[in-house]
């Protein structure tokens, strides 16, 4: 695994046009980099029901630019403060599956603090995963009724749109 240093060079500060941002929140434990991921509630006329994602959302009326719309959703669905952790950089925009079209502006934090995660009623649970620790865990699997490659965590698998902005940041860190 290259550096975080590294990693930070090789991302964007612009912030690109998209309908929605993630915040993919990295941080250091044991020499080991993690990731955030949380699971989404089950909700009927959600598309993403129960799947694991990243916080984020659909950008606001209200929000003056994506930074914004990642901070304020993350906060709503976390109680995660980002104004907290240090902003590496942005990925390139990522777009949801095809019946989906949406555009997502992925942005990279590291965690340095001791922030309590308080999910709100959007989100069922979440985990730390040793990121580097997921390219065993790729596997094909029907998620949906189609056939997707994934990340088996065991009880839970990472598909879609988490799934390839989690691929494009292995392929950045290694």
């Amino acid at each position: 695994m290259r550096s975080i240093e590294d990693l930070k060079s090789k991302l964007s500060s612009e912030e690109l046009e998209a309908l929605a941002a993630v915040a993919v929140l990295l941080r250091e434990s044991d020499g080991v980099l993690e990731v955030l991921l949380v699971q989404r509630a089950i909700v009927t006329r959600d598309p993403w029901s129960g799947d694991m994602a990243f916080p984020g959302g659909k950008r606001s009326t209200i929000d003056s630019s994506l930074s914004v719309t990642v901070c304020r959703e993350t906060k709503e669905e976390t109680g995660i403060d980002l104004n907290e952790a240090e902003i590496l950089g942005k990925m390139q925009v990522q777009f949801t599956t095809p019946n989906n079209k949406i555009s997502v502006l992925p942005t990279i934090y590291l965690w340095k603090s001791e922030q309590k995660i308080c999910l709100n009623y959007e989100l069922d649970s979440y985990r730390w995963v040793n990121l580097c620790s997921l390219k065993e865990k790729r596997q094909i699997r029907v998620v949906k009724g189609s056939e997707e490659p994934v990340f088996n965590l065991g009880d839970q698998v990472v598909w879609g749109l988490t799934y390839r902005i989690i691929e494009a940041l292995l392929d950045l860190i290694n």
